[in-house]
Protein backbone atom coordinates (compact mmCIF):
# COMPACT_ATOMS: atom_id res chain seq x y z
CA UNK A 1 0.00 0.00 0.00
CA UNK A 2 1.34 3.40 -0.95
CA UNK A 3 1.71 6.17 1.58
CA UNK A 4 0.18 9.46 0.66
CA UNK A 5 1.08 12.62 2.46
CA UNK A 6 -1.02 15.68 2.69
CA UNK A 7 0.91 18.50 1.09
CA UNK A 8 0.59 22.13 1.98
CA UNK A 9 0.18 24.54 -0.89
CA UNK A 10 2.80 27.26 -1.04
CA UNK A 11 1.65 30.48 -2.61
CA UNK A 12 3.78 33.57 -3.14
CA UNK A 13 2.21 36.93 -3.84
CA UNK A 14 3.47 40.49 -3.98
CA UNK A 15 0.99 43.32 -3.52
CA UNK A 16 2.77 46.61 -2.88
CA UNK A 17 0.64 49.35 -1.41
CA UNK A 18 2.57 52.10 -3.15
CA UNK A 19 3.21 53.39 -6.64
CA UNK A 20 6.82 52.65 -7.68
CA UNK A 21 7.11 56.00 -9.45
CA UNK A 22 6.68 57.71 -6.07
CA UNK A 23 9.40 55.72 -4.27
CA UNK A 24 12.62 57.52 -3.31
CA UNK A 25 15.64 57.14 -5.58
CA UNK A 26 18.91 56.46 -3.75
CA UNK A 27 21.80 57.50 -5.93
CA UNK A 28 24.45 58.54 -3.37
CA UNK A 29 25.85 57.25 -0.11
CA UNK A 30 25.02 60.58 1.57
CA UNK A 31 21.37 60.18 0.61
CA UNK A 32 21.34 56.58 1.88
CA UNK A 33 23.01 57.61 5.15
CA UNK A 34 20.45 60.37 5.68
CA UNK A 35 17.59 57.95 5.05
CA UNK A 36 19.12 55.46 7.50
CA UNK A 37 19.61 58.09 10.20
CA UNK A 38 15.99 59.19 9.73
CA UNK A 39 14.69 55.65 10.35
CA UNK A 40 17.25 54.52 12.95
CA UNK A 41 16.09 54.49 16.55
CA UNK A 42 18.04 57.30 18.27
CA UNK A 43 17.55 55.55 21.62
CA UNK A 44 19.46 52.44 20.52
CA UNK A 45 22.07 53.59 17.99
CA UNK A 46 24.70 53.84 20.75
CA UNK A 47 23.35 50.87 22.70
CA UNK A 48 23.44 47.80 20.42
CA UNK A 49 24.11 46.83 16.81
CA UNK A 50 21.30 46.41 14.33
CA UNK A 51 21.76 45.11 10.78
CA UNK A 52 19.31 46.53 8.22
CA UNK A 53 18.93 45.90 4.50
CA UNK A 54 17.44 48.32 2.00
CA UNK A 55 15.72 46.53 -0.87
CA UNK A 56 15.73 48.30 -4.25
CA UNK A 57 14.31 47.70 -7.69
CA UNK A 58 16.27 47.91 -10.97
CA UNK A 59 15.85 51.71 -11.07
CA UNK A 60 17.44 51.95 -7.59
CA UNK A 61 14.15 53.00 -5.99
CA UNK A 62 13.43 51.81 -2.48
CA UNK A 63 11.02 48.91 -2.10
CA UNK A 64 11.50 48.65 1.65
CA UNK A 65 13.87 48.35 4.61
CA UNK A 66 14.09 45.38 6.95
CA UNK A 67 15.87 44.70 10.24
CA UNK A 68 17.83 41.50 9.70
CA UNK A 69 19.79 41.20 12.94
CA UNK A 70 19.73 42.62 16.44
CA UNK A 71 22.86 42.11 18.48
CA UNK A 72 25.00 43.30 21.32
CA UNK A 73 27.39 46.19 21.74
CA UNK A 74 29.94 44.97 19.20
CA UNK A 75 28.30 42.43 16.90
CA UNK A 76 25.01 41.28 15.43
CA UNK A 77 23.97 38.03 13.75
CA UNK A 78 23.27 38.22 10.03
CA UNK A 79 21.14 35.54 8.37
CA UNK A 80 22.11 35.64 4.69
CA UNK A 81 19.19 33.37 3.76
CA UNK A 82 16.74 35.84 5.29
CA UNK A 83 18.24 38.70 3.27
CA UNK A 84 17.85 36.90 -0.04
CA UNK A 85 14.50 35.26 0.66
CA UNK A 86 13.15 38.74 1.39
CA UNK A 87 14.84 40.17 -1.72
CA UNK A 88 13.26 37.49 -3.89
CA UNK A 89 9.82 37.93 -2.33
CA UNK A 90 9.76 41.69 -2.94
CA UNK A 91 11.31 41.48 -6.44
CA UNK A 92 14.44 43.32 -5.38
CA UNK A 93 17.40 43.20 -7.76
CA UNK A 94 19.66 45.53 -5.75
CA UNK A 95 20.30 45.75 -2.02
CA UNK A 96 22.19 48.02 0.34
CA UNK A 97 23.52 46.61 3.60
CA UNK A 98 23.80 48.71 6.73
CA UNK A 99 24.56 48.42 10.40
CA UNK A 100 25.49 50.70 13.23
CA UNK A 101 28.57 50.83 15.45
CA UNK A 102 27.52 51.82 18.98
CA UNK A 103 31.17 52.60 19.78
CA UNK A 104 31.14 55.47 17.27
CA UNK A 105 34.08 53.93 15.38
CA UNK A 106 33.37 54.09 11.65
CA UNK A 107 36.07 51.64 10.58
CA UNK A 108 34.77 48.25 9.41
CA UNK A 109 35.90 45.23 11.41
CA UNK A 110 37.21 42.04 9.82
CA UNK A 111 33.79 40.51 10.58
CA UNK A 112 32.10 43.40 8.74
CA UNK A 113 34.27 42.81 5.68
CA UNK A 114 33.75 39.04 5.80
CA UNK A 115 29.95 39.17 6.00
CA UNK A 116 29.87 41.77 3.21
CA UNK A 117 31.93 39.45 0.98
CA UNK A 118 29.69 36.48 1.80
CA UNK A 119 26.54 38.46 0.98
CA UNK A 120 28.03 39.77 -2.28
CA UNK A 121 28.96 36.21 -3.29
CA UNK A 122 25.49 34.88 -2.47
CA UNK A 123 23.90 37.76 -4.39
CA UNK A 124 25.94 36.97 -7.49
CA UNK A 125 24.38 33.48 -7.60
CA UNK A 126 20.91 35.00 -7.52
CA UNK A 127 21.69 37.99 -9.76
CA UNK A 128 20.99 40.39 -6.88
CA UNK A 129 23.59 43.13 -6.63
CA UNK A 130 24.93 44.51 -3.35
CA UNK A 131 25.42 48.20 -4.11
CA UNK A 132 26.93 49.30 -0.79
CA UNK A 133 27.38 48.58 2.89
CA UNK A 134 26.90 51.63 5.09
CA UNK A 135 28.14 51.80 8.68
CA UNK A 136 26.19 54.35 10.71
CA UNK A 137 27.18 55.99 13.97
CA UNK A 138 25.61 58.76 15.99
CA UNK A 139 27.97 61.24 14.30
CA UNK A 140 28.57 59.99 10.79
CA UNK A 141 28.73 57.16 8.29
CA UNK A 142 31.14 55.15 6.18
CA UNK A 143 30.33 53.76 2.74
CA UNK A 144 32.17 50.60 1.67
CA UNK A 145 31.70 51.67 -1.97
CA UNK A 146 33.02 55.20 -1.47
CA UNK A 147 36.04 53.89 0.46
CA UNK A 148 36.84 51.28 -2.22
CA UNK A 149 36.17 48.27 0.06
CA UNK A 150 33.88 46.67 -2.51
Amino acid sequence: MENYYELNEIKVSYKPTFNLTERPLVNSSAKIAKLLRDIWDDDTIQLFETFKVIFLNAQIKILGVMDIGLGGTDSTPVDVRRIFSTALLCNSVNIILSHNHPSGNLQPSNADRLITSRIIEAGELLNIKVLDHIIITDNGYLSFTDEGFM
